[in-house]
């Protein structure tokens, strides 16, 4: 493989390991780039900061190293499972539920749409049960599910 298809590869490794939001290792990967010369400052939030970081990095071979082992960490944490952290989307998904639960009235377009939701976050978070976040989950990881569990039972009751 060529230099250049070399840092290609780690470029998009790293950029969709990163997408999967497993925190720790999103914070491991701001290291390496801090400490990338020329990079300066990553907002690891922000896919356009990260992308910009990386076309940089990629040109250090040691750097690409580094990328290189980082992204095959990962991956094997996460044995391969490409599932994003539900964590991420939860929050979103219990507004979602709570301000349709909550309207006046609950039409069965409403309600189909609840249920919809609800199977979506399921069988996000199933695919997700042997990650890191919920493997081992936080105190706001816990949070999330149970207020996730409460819009979930609030909708399954309306059945």
């Amino acid at each position: 493989m060529g230099e250049l298809a070399a840092a290609s590869k780690v470029h998009v490794m790293v950029s969709y390991w990163w997408s999967r939001g497993d925190s720790l290792a999103n914070h491991q990967l701001g290291q390496i780039l801090s400490r990338a010369a020329g990079v300066g400052e990553v907002d690891l939030t922000d896919s356009q900061s990260l992308d910009r970081a990386l076309r940089i990095a990629v040109t250090d071979p040691a750097v690409l190293g580094e990328l290189e082992a980082w992204w095959q960490m990962v991956e094997t944490r996460r044995a391969g499972n490409g599932t994003r952290n539900p964590g991420l989307g939860l929050d979103q998904s219990i507004r979602y539920l709570t301000d349709r639960l909550d309207a006046a009235a609950i039409t069965p377009e409403v309600l189909g749409e609840c249920r919809r939701q609800v199977a979506a976050v399921d069988l996000t978070i199933m695919s997700a049960k042997n990650l890191p976040e919920l493997a081992h989950p936080d105190a706001e990881m816990l949070d999330l599910l149970g207020r996730y569990l409460e819009a979930r039972s609030r909708v399954l009751a309306l059945a």
